[in-house]
Formats: C-alpha cells, sequence, structure tokens
C-alpha cells in the first residue's frame, strides 16, 4: 500500500512543525483508500485539539472535538486513517510508545482502522523530514521524504 498527501496538509504540517518549536504537536489523519486498496490518501487533518497536551519529548492528543469533526469527515466520505505528531529537533522515528499506541488502535474495533498509518514530522540538517508508517497485518511498511 502506498500513501500520498495533499499538498495543502503538506504545508499545514510544515507550518504546524514549525509553530510548535520546541514542543511536540500532532492530530489525527483523515482520507480515503483507492477502491483497489492499494492506496490511502490522506486529505485532512485534525489538529490544534484543545485538550492535547504538548511538551518538549512527548504529545498526549486530546479527544475534544474528534466526534463532530469525524462526522463531518464521513459526510464527505473521508474516513479516520491514524495518527501524526512530530518529533522537534530530531529524527521521525517511531518510538515504543508509538508503535504500542498504532497496534492498540489497529485491534480496536471502535476506531475501525485496522490498516492505521502513523505520520511523524521531524528534521534532519535543518531540513523538515516526513516518515509514514502503514501498519499492515504485523508488518509495518516505512518510508520517509524531505518536505
Amino acid at each position: 500500500m502506498n500513501i500520498e498527501i495533499k499538498s495543502e496538509v503538506i504545508y499545514v504540517l510544515k507550518n504546524l512543525y514549525k509553530d510548535s518549536l520546541p514542543k511536540e504537536t500532532g492530530g489525527i489523519l483523515f482520507g480515503y483508500y483507492s477502491d483497489d486498496l492499494t492506496l490511502a490518501y490522506i486529505t485532512d487533518i485534525y489538529y490544534n485539539i484543545e485538550d492535547s497536551k504538548k511538551a518538549y519529548r512527548s504529545f498526549i492528543r486530546g479527544k475534544k472535538g474528534f466526534k463532530q469533526y469525524s462526522k463531518k469527515m464521513w459526510r464527505e466520505k473521508k474516513y479516520y486513517l491514524g495518527e501524526w505528531h512530530t518529533h522537534p529537533n530530531s529524527l521521525p522515528y517511531m518510538s515504543i510508545q508509538d508503535k504500542n499506541q498504532m497496534f492498540e488502535i489497529q485491534k480496536s474495533k471502535k476506531m475501525k482502522c485496522p490498516e492505521p498509518i502513523l505520520l511523524i514530522i521531524g528534521e534532519k540538517d535543518g531540513y523538515i523530514l516526513l516518515s509514514t508508517q502503514i501498519f499492515l497485518d504485523s508488518n509495518i511498511i516505512s518510508k520517509q521524504k524531505f518536505i
């Protein structure tokens, strides 16, 4: 499976990364899958969630407003695809905590997301770097690119 991210979403992610420094920030990914399920298309992100907790080396995503935003996305035939967050001034490598959270989402019947995506924004040598991880069964497909 591949991931395509709408250019406007990349623009917003890049700015959120810069604006949140030196703390982490994050949110939720929305979009849809291609008919043949070979492409996940990220079209929207939910961010600046009021009850989130931002710190220098951690981010706990809040839930306030998620239900309303999710309903809006469903009306537009866009669905929960996963999570995103930043790793300020460091590489966008997935932590053990990140991995465990995604496996929990994958198993959750409530989330209805058997192939969740984790998107992390970090940096290398002063350039913003985006990594994506797709959790397919027990496999994780990882990719990175500069944005």
